[in-house]
């Protein structure tokens, strides 16, 4: 029988509460940025990646800290946008491959450059 399975096994807080729950895999997805973010602050506080994301999670469900602030955008939303973006990336490669072939190099520099510059201004204004 697995320790996880005897009834009447205590909890860390030594109170007994009848079956103990597994610990099961679950998945959860989280941005490369987001997962950046996460293991220098697992870093700081000396504990691996994915115990400190488990550890704030519970602490948010238990309300021991401050509820995060709302989202600006549903999932929904965002895996819209994030679609849309991955289309726009495969219709500019489609079209770069198209201005290169008709030796249009100079208007592909300028087309790049404007795109920078538009992404450098949205970046610097911060969320909505």
């Amino acid at each position: 029988m697995a320790r996880n399975d005897r009834k009447g096994t205590r909890t860390k807080t030594g109170k007994g509460e009848g079956r103990a729950d597994a610990r099961r895999s679950h998945s959860i997805r989280f941005a490369d940025s987001e997962w950046q973010l996460i293991e220098k602050a697992a870093a700081r506080q000396g504990v691996p990646a994915g115990e400190f994301a488990r550890s704030g999670a519970l602490a948010a469900a238990e309300e021991r800290i401050s509820a995060p602030p709302p989202a600006v955008l549903s999932p929904g939303h965002l895996a819209l946008v994030e679609t849309m973006w991955r289309m726009v990336y495969v219709l500019a490669t489609l079209n770069r491959e198209q201005l290169l072939d008709a030796g249009r190099r100079d208007d592909l520099d300028e087309l790049v450059a404007e795109a920078r510059e538009v992404m450098r201004e949205t970046m610097a204004e911060g969320p909505a």
